[in-house]
């Protein structure tokens, strides 16, 4: 049997759209049909999600050109200019004037996107009860809360959707799933937004030691265990992935296979920055082929309370330099999949746990506030402004918009992210516990790469081993020599090798230990000594730990009862004494001889054999250990040689 692979699946599965062992769906008989629906690629697609750490400034990112003259007159020292050199740029002036927005200056990037329609911006973005405490705004977000009373959740959305996608599959390395599911960069604290409540973590998280040895991080993780870990940020990672939990192992050579066989394009002009080496580098594992589903990467800064701008020239500053570097990382990443042929399968999100005040402080800075808008960035985006700029008469006397500014819940946008671009179905959504912003769903995703309904992508099934090979055959000494191979195993605790005369009625014949859980291909070998003469069946079948029997394959072997010459020498190596065991067809004699490896005779015999099996004990106690040569000549001419390890000790 070759290439033979099965799966504890239920029939519904081969009735949907997604991936079969690496092979889409696509590549079988109903094509025309899923080509009809449009669901090529979909199950492919990648989330990246940008977090801002620090709460961003929205007004001076996205600055109000309706309502200018207000936001000048309560930021009058770090309102960023309307005219003159470091002024905003007009996002788009073809938009209502309540719509109408101006970039920062230092955001040349993010207008270039936005030109090309490859950008939506979402406006007065927070949650109900808005928190604005960095850790405790940080944890509702990337759990999926707010700041109700009573709403309290201790997982992370994009934990329980990833669980929900692949069950089983965290940790569990595999030829469909091969890489982790989510993969987090440039932080050393792994994100909450991947907890879960799976044994094992849904992502794994590479940081960083410097922004110019970032790239080498994943050169070093997998191969052999690193003698000396580097006392740094990345170091304890490293340590960890260099654990002796098999899995995360094997995840630590994966994804060094995957960064060596990718690259970034040629023109890729990345800015010199961490922020960018890491937008760059999941370029360069998309490319090489890994399949983690949500990359999150992270920028921090953001909490500009001083020196948010220059004194004396608000377009420069601390804030201008975060923005930047947002801005022109993002747009040379967007670039760079769009050269590699990749940018149909990659969104981009951004976010921030909170905006800041609308006031300015007394150290050219900003407070925490509630509302900053979102950026959703990629091909497959229906480009434009959502929401309006935020009305100034809703300033409170805390100098923070009222709470009936907030225009879009942040979870509106990623279940319209997860479900129309990635593809999770209504029961995804609810296992996420987006189910209420269903109905609430934005314009994000253009009508080209919109997930219509009939293509969401079901979760994918866990398999228990994926077999490449099983085959049985008669071997020079006649014995049946059983072979086969696995690309990957899961809770795999042994295998039972059955035998049969007429391919119905099995029995034990062999055990052999499996492999547990491993992504390494294995090799197994048996060898059956006393096969049936004749037609023979054998069967392969795999149990789990849990006692779970599946049946692998079965393949069929003839022995010719009619061949003299089919001899066997069992057993070989032998200890002592080995025995010639062959079928006759008719009675007869043989004359064998024994030769050295130097070819030099060292025993002549002439032995008589009966019609039907013969076993003949040959005594080899006076055989030093080495490599012989048992020479076999019938009455009738026939010849047979076999060679016979002795291993007298």
């Amino acid at each position: 049997m070759d290439r033979r692979k099965f799966f504890k699946v239920s029939a519904p599965l081969s009735l949907t759209p997604f991936i079969i062992n690496g092979t889409s769906i696509s590549t079988f008989a109903n094509t025309r049909l899923l080509e009809a629906m449009n669901c090529a690629g979909i199950s492919e697609r990648v989330l990246v999600i940008v977090q801002l750490k620090g709460g961003n400034d929205g007004l001076n990112t996205l600055i109000p050109m309706d309502s200018y003259a207000s936001y000048k007159a309560i930021r009058p020292n770090i309102a960023i200019p309307d005219s003159g050199a470091g002024s905003f740029i007009p996002l788009d002036t073809t938009l209502p004037i309540a719509n109408q927005v101006g970039l920062h200056p230092s955001m040349v990037g993010f207008k270039s996107l936005y030109d090309s329609g490859l950008m939506s911006v979402v406006q007065g973005v927070s949650y109900t009860s808005p928190n604005r405490s960095h850790f405790r705004s940080t944890d509702l977000m990337l759990t999926g809360s707010d700041g109700s009373a009573g709403y309290n959740v201790n997982t992370g959305w994009m934990g329980r959707y990833l669980n929900h996608m692949f069950p089983g599959y965290a940790g569990n390395p595999d030829v469909i799933m091969p890489d982790p599911l989510g993969l987090q960069l440039g932080d050393n604290i792994t994100s909450l937004g991947f907890s879960s409540n799976a044994e094992h973590n849904v992502a794994i998280n590479l940081s960083y030691n410097s922004p110019a040895g970032y790239h080498n991080i994943v050169n070093e993780v997998g191969g052999a265990p690193l003698p000396n870990v580097p006392l740094s940020e990345y170091g304890q990672e490293l340590q960890y992935i260099m654990n002796v939990e098999s899995s995360t192992n094997k995840y630590a050579q994966r994804i060094t296979d995957v960064y060596n066989a990718g690259n970034n394009s040629p023109g890729a002009n990345y800015p010199s920055h961490y922020f960018a080496n890491q937008l760059k580098t999941v370029a360069r594992l998309i490319q090489g082929g890994s399949k983690t589903k949500i990359f999150l990467t992270s920028l921090g800064g953001f909490d500009t309370h001083t020196n948010q701008t220059d004194m004396s020239d608000p377009s420069v500053g601390a804030h201008t330099n975060l923005m930047y570097n947002v801005s022109e990382a993002i747009k040379a990443f967007q670039d760079d999949i769009t050269a590699l042929g990749l940018d149909n399968k990659v969104l981009t999100v951004s976010f921030s746990e909170f905006g800041r005040k609308a006031i300015e402080n007394d150290n050219y800075g900003t407070d925490h506030g509630n509302i900053a808008p979102m950026f959703v960035i990629g091909k497959g985006v229906e480009g434009g402004v959502l929401g309006t700029t935020p009305d100034f008469n809703e300033v409170n006397t805390q100098g923070i918009f009222n709470n009936n500014q907030i225009q879009h819940d942040y979870r509106q946008v990623l279940t319209s992210v997860l479900q129309d671009w990635l593809g999770g179905n209504d029961t995804a959504i609810t296992e996420t516990k987006f189910d209420p912003f269903l109905p609430q769903k934005l314009p994000l995703i253009a009508p080209s790469h919109y997930v219509d309904p009939t293509c969401y992508v079901p979760p994918l099934v866990l398999v228990p081993i994926t077999l490449t090979s099983f085959d049985a055959r008669v071997n020079e000494e006649t014995d049946v020599e059983l072979t086969w191979e696995t690309e990957s195993e899961l809770n795999n605790s042994h295998f039972i090798i059955e035998r049969s005369r007429d391919g119905i009625d099995f029995q034990d014949m062999a055990q052999v230990l499996g492999g547990g859980t491993t992504h390494v291909p294995k090799s197994y070998r048996l060898i059956d000594p006393e096969p049936y003469f004749g037609t023979s069946y054998y069967r392969l079948k795999q149990v789990d730990f849990d006692g779970t029997t599946t049946i692998a394959g079965t393949e069929v072997v003839k022995i010719d009862k009619s061949s003299e010459l089919s001899f066997q020498l069992y057993p070989n190596p032998a200890v002592n004494e080995t025995k010639l065991k062959f079928v006759a067809s008719e009675t007869t004699e043989l004359f064998i001889n024994i030769v050295n490896a130097s070819g030099q005779l060292l025993r002549d015999l002439r032995l008589p054999a009966y019609k039907g099996e013969n076993k003949i004990p040959i005594n080899l106690s006076d055989f030093s250990s080495g490599t012989y040569f048992i020479n076999i000549v019938t009455e009738n001419g026939h010849r047979s040689n076999k060679k016979l390890i002795v291993t007298n000790l």
